[in-house]
């Protein structure tokens, strides 16, 4: 028996997974069973999230001399976030 590739049995598992989640024949205009406690669920984690986060009102740079340059002007210091899987060739700064 030929031994297929890893990558090639992810593929298949994730189509057959995919398939039969399709033809398991729920009827679309009759809730499910486990929709109200999705719902339920859903509503308690909002109501652990606070309302209003600090770092969402930052208006962040992707150009490092752009923000430091916001940083002196506004006399605040620098967060400097590096992520180190960019191309060579990439022009965003």
């Amino acid at each position: 028996m030929k031994k297929l590739p890893l990558k090639k049995l992810a593929i298949l598992a994730s189509v057959a997974v995919l398939w039969a989640g399709v033809t398991r024949g729920q009827d679309s205009s009759r809730p499910a069973e486990g929709d109200a406690a999705r719902a339920s669920l859903k509503g308690q984690i909002e109501a652990l999230r606070p309302a209003k986060l600090a770092w969402r009102e930052i208006q962040w740079k992707t150009c490092l001399l752009e923000g430091l340059q916001a940083s002196r002007q506004q006399g605040k210091p620098a967060l400097l976030w590096i992520f180190i899987d960019r191309p060579v060739d990439d022009a965003r700064c």
